[in-house]
């Protein structure tokens, strides 16, 4: 296209580039609420106002007839204008991470207007004059602009704030295809030649890595990280509807939605299936006596000691209070009496050693199979009344109080 028309291809980029640095601004505002990383916003504000000088350089270059008796000094001019605003731009931002937005809107803005009235009123020191190409002055700002900016790339490459991590590799290339572009503008001798067509390129990849760092950055970053926070904030729902905060066994609401399926499960394969209901022996007068700390840790002692007595593929709950079932799939009555009689032996053991109160701690169980026909109900409830049988029978043999 530049070989064909460079009017037409320079129109079109530069179209394309200011479209670029606009959308730069537009993302940057939009997602200023939710982005905690400032520096977006401040790159936002900066290509709003370097792509006003970008326009009016595109409107004045040679051939556009936009202004008529502009020469093709104007847009050049307007050129070194936008980078010496983009520069500068860079510098504040790099330099003085603490600069409010506010601020830089004000100082970028007073340059932006500075900048396009001295062109406009003829006070810009030339850049080009036909017939002899580039002036000093040009090329001296080309070479200063390149310095500063190496010192911004140093900056960024050495540079460990938090701000910049996030958008370092972008603001990198950026750097780096600016460089280049500058120096590109060096060597031409004619506003329709190779090195103003590399030059031009050179500046539209800079605007597009700058783009593409905001976007990732204030757009898919942030929606990761809140699908992220969605998905923790659902397991943490999920663990409090299914797990017991106090034991880390499963709660009743969540036992009740379990064991309709199991126990379908278990009378349409005839499988066996057995209940052990457990109750913690004089719970409340371990509260009363010792505290409702102790009575907490009581509870989560029964809950390791069920939980490291059974399988993985059983299910333990805490079904109120102090009273815990257990569910085994697959088992029989007389094998879930052996596992009920481990649970309390462990419970019994446990409680002498870590308790830090007088207190004896025991249990009392039941057990029993589902029946063919039965429901999963009755079996819990044969269960519930069988540990009340044993809870009933120690009160009976009168045993020394555990309390002295």
């Amino acid at each position: 296209m530049a070989r064909r028309n460079y009017l037409f291809f320079h129109t079109i980029t530069e179209l394309f580039a200011i479209f670029t640095g606009f959308s730069i601004t537009l993302i940057s505002l939009a997602t200023r609420n939710f982005i905690q990383n400032r520096i977006f916003l401040k790159f936002g504000i900066l290509y709003f106002f370097v792509t006003i000088i970008d326009f009016l350089h595109t409107l004045a270059y040679k051939g556009m007839g936009v202004f008529p008796g502009w020469t093709a000094n104007h847009p050049t001019q307007f050129w070194i204008a936008g980078r010496l605003l983009e520069t500068t731009g860079f510098f504040l931002i790099i330099f003085f991470a603490h600069l409010k937005e506010k601020t830089l809107s004000i100082l970028l803005g007073l340059l932006c207007t500075l900048f396009i009235a001295f062109v406009w009123f003829g006070t810009f020191p030339n850049c080009f004059i036909e017939g002899h190409g580039l002036t000093i002055f040009k090329i001296a700002m080309e070479y200063a602009m390149v310095a500063i900016l190496f010192i911004v790339l140093l900056k960024i490459l050495k540079g460990r704030e938090q701000s910049l991590s996030t958008l370092r590799n972008s603001l990198v290339l950026a750097v780096i295809f600016t460089m280049l572009g500058e120096l590109s503008f060096t060597l031409y001798s004619d506003v329709y030649g190779f090195f103003n067509f590399l030059g031009h390129l050179f500046r539209f990849l800079s605007y597009l890595v700058i783009l593409r760092g905001v976007i990732i950055n204030s757009l898919n970053n942030p929606v990761q990280t809140l699908m992220i926070e969605l998905d923790r904030e659902r397991e943490k729902l999920k663990q409090i509807a299914h797990y017991d905060s106090l034991t880390g066994l499963y709660s009743r609401n969540f036992f009740n939605e379990l064991i309709q399926k199991q126990a379908a499960i278990a009378l349409r394969k005839k499988v066996p299936i057995s209940f052990i209901m457990v109750d913690v022996d004089r719970f409340k007068k371990i509260n009363d006596t010792c505290g409702h700390l102790v009575g907490d840790q009581v509870l989560k002692l029964v809950g390791n000691c069920i939980a490291q007595s059974i399988r993985e593929s059983d299910i333990a709950a805490r079904y109120g209070g102090d009273e815990f079932i257990v569910i085994l799939y697959g088992t029989g009555e007389e094998q879930a009496k052996e596992v009920a009689t481990r649970i309390r032996e462990k419970v019994k053991t446990s409680g002498k050693t870590e308790q830090k109160c007088d207190a004896d701690v025991d249990i009392s169980f039941g057990v029993a199979q589902l029946e063919p026909g039965e429901s999963y109900l009755q079996a819990i409830h044969r269960a519930d009344e069988r540990m009340y049988l044993m809870k009933n029978s120690k009160k009976n043999t009168s045993p020394p109080s555990i309390f002295q």
